[in-house]
């Protein structure tokens, strides 16, 4: 399996209480889900990771019938909070919930937390 993550940031700079939802590859049809882990500043931001709403399938046929969709893949999300000003690295593993111990792909995000206004603008010009 191949797996792009290259439209995943590095690094991502926020403001204290401020929350990001970057889009991750959704891999659910093949057993894998994301997972997210501190590696360092545990303190100053959190990462957690969020399932977005299940697609609307295909309409109700005249006698109740609903034909399944060939694949549905539920859209998946690293929702990040900046906590207090500092520094954090946390991990993103692509694993099946069976097997942590072997992912699919990983990918570390390094993370700075600002008070005010600072991380909105850090944020925006640094892309």
């Amino acid at each position: 399996m191949t797996i792009d993550l290259l439209g995943l940031p590095r690094r991502i700079s926020l403001s204290i209480g401020e929350r990001l939802e970057i889009p991750l590859p959704s891999y659910g049809g093949s057993g894998n889900t994301w997972s997210a882990r501190c590696l360092r500043g545990e303190d100053v931001a959190s990462v957690s990771v969020l399932l977005g709403d299940l697609p609307h399938g295909p309409p109700m046929q005249a006698d109740g019938v609903v034909e399944p969709p060939a694949l549905v893949l539920v859209p998946e999300f690293a929702v990040v909070e900046g906590l207090t000003c500092g520094e954090a690295n946390w991990r993103l593993a692509l694993a099946r919930s069976f097997d942590p111990s072997n992912p699919a792909a990983v990918h570390d995000l390094d993370i700075t937390v600002w008070s005010g206004l600072h991380g909105a603008i850090a944020h925006f010009t640094s892309r």
